[in-house]
């Protein structure tokens, strides 16, 4: 979110972050915590 310089987080979940989660492009580091404030994402290889 900081990188693509966005500040509304509701926005950044709904336009890039759950459709990169849904394709698999994405990954959480802590996927039974979604909500966790030590929640990461990793690109999948």
């Amino acid at each position: 979110m900081t990188y693509l310089g966005l500040k509304d987080r509701k926005s950044f979940r709904m336009i890039y972050l759950k459709p990169l989660l849904n394709k698999g492009k994405l990954l959480m580091t802590l996927p039974d915590k979604p909500n966790s404030k030590k929640q990461k994402y990793v690109t999948k290889k």
